[in-house]
């Protein structure tokens, strides 16, 4: 068996030889290509990571973009894909592991979860991080830099830098209302969304005392009060405008707050006195407006009346009585309304009812003497015409019934005389038309026979 071993050809054992050394050296390279992807390419040891973002301040929910950017101790920047971990004291950093671009940046988004308070991020890869960075270590006379420190973003109530308040209207009658905006912004001036507002006011009921800032950065509410108040608009604590990034130490500095202020003045009153009798259509009637303006209240800027049918008026600054005059076209209800405006747009309004009536007819008598006549004789007709308060008469005519029709001017009481040609019942009509360009008719009947009967 030995000697059939030995007997193997010494060209083939060198073969099979360079082959096994080929294969461990196959196995040899794997396994070292494993070791490498299992452990994650980190920065060499002085490396250094300056940590910036995007902003310094948003809102309770917002976004900022971190940069780390990681250079190595000749100032270039390390192998792409070394890996880089971000950590926060608030709120998430996504991804919170990234690796280099070929510049090496590692770049990642700051969420805000909500939660108010300042966010101090770091970044680390290998020995170097903005955690422990200082101004360097010196070796042999080069000092190597470790970058910045951690950045700070101030995150909701946090990043408030102002609040303005505003109300209005500014000056109200008492029981009135006034709309109160605050406006909130962050440290570097722009509107900061989604911060609770706290309202509260010495005076008066507040609509709502906690409201949440819109996109826009404003939380609205509205103020009743009889009494002059002054209105405060709280947001949390708000940030200094200093620092922010890098090595800065900026912290809050308190609560932020803004005020505004709402005057009340005593009401300027009005009252309607519509005459003493229900207006006719037609015809004028009289109203009278008494402006009221009590000790500390504004002038008058003006007193408008609205008649209801349409019509309307302004009588400018009135103070104390004003009559007015007005004619209603046709009969039915009609809301009166008066308005005062004071100098500073505050305005106080009342109403009141006017029924209006058909406007009255005059009244017309007429009597026919003798009221039978022969044919050819003499007829007289007394006419009186009773004409009611605030009208009078334009045109009075008299119709004999037989075609004739005389014009009788104006008249209101008149004897007309008239004689017949022909036998007959006749109607006699007298029309009058009055100012309100009404037609009212009266009547009579007279009776006309032949002088010879049969």
């Amino acid at each position: 068996m030995f000697s059939g071993l030995m007997m193997i050809p010494r060209q083939a054992f060198t073969g099979l030889h360079g082959r096994l050394i080929g294969l461990v050296s196959l196995l040899a390279a794997a396994a070292v290509a494993a070791t490498c992807d299992s452990v994650p390419l980190l920065a060499p040891s002085g490396s250094s990571i300056t940590l910036t973002a995007s902003t310094n301040a948003i809102a309770a929910t917002g976004t900022a973009q971190l940069i780390a950017q990681v250079l190595e101790p000749s100032g270039t920047p390390p192998h792409p894909g070394t890996q880089v971990i971000f950590t926060t004291t608030l709120g998430v950093v996504e991804p919170a592991t990234v690796t280099t671009d070929v510049n090496g940046r590692a770049i990642a988004t700051f969420r805000g979860n909500g939660v108010n308070g300042v966010a101090t991020i770091n970044a680390g890869s290998g020995g170097a991080t903005t955690a422990s960075a200082s101004s360097g270590t010196t070796t042999g006379g080069t000092t190597t830099t470790n970058g910045t420190g951690p950045v700070r973003i101030f995150v909701g109530a946090a990043a408030v830098g102002r609040v303005t308040v505003n109300a209005s209207p500014a000056t109200i009658p008492s029981g009135g209302s006034s709309t109160i905006t605050a406006s909130v912004f962050d440290v570097n001036g722009t509107a900061l969304s989604g911060t609770q507002v706290s309202f509260s006011s010495d005076a008066g009921t507040l609509g709502s005392t906690v409201v949440t800032t819109n996109s826009d950065g404003v939380a609205s509410t509205s103020l009743t009060t009889s009494q002059s108040a002054t209105i405060t608009a709280s947001v949390g604590a708000s940030a200094s405008s200093g620092g922010g990034t890098g090595t800065g130490t900026t912290t809050p500095t308190g609560q932020s707050s803004g005020q505004a202020k709402v005057t009340v003045v005593p009401n300027t009153t009005v009252t309607i006195t519509p005459p003493a009798t229900p207006p006719s259509a037609g015809l004028p009637a009289v109203f009278t407006f008494v402006v009221t303006v009590p000790t500390g209240g504004n002038p008058v800027r003006e007193l408008r009346v609205s008649w209801g049918d349409g019509d309307s008026q302004n009588f400018g600054a009135v103070s104390g009585s004003q009559s007015a005059s007005h004619v209603y076209d046709t009969a039915g209800s009609y809301v009166i309304t008066a308005t005062v405006v004071d100098v500073a747009g505050i305005s106080q309004t009342v109403s009141t009812t006017a029924t209006v009536i058909p406007v009255p007819r005059p009244t017309i008598n007429v009597t026919a003497t003798p009221p039978t006549q022969v044919v050819g004789g003499l007829v007289n007709f007394n006419i009186q015409i009773t004409v009611p308060a605030g009208i009078g008469v334009v045109r009075t005519r008299i119709a004999f019934g037989d075609g004739e029709v005389r014009e009788l001017g104006g008249a209101t009481s008149i004897t007309v005389v008239k004689s017949y040609a022909a036998a007959n019942q006749y109607t006699v009509r007298v029309i009058v038309t009055d100012t309100a360009n009404q037609d009212t008719e009266g009547t009579t009947t007279v009776s006309i026979t032949n002088a010879n009967p049969g």
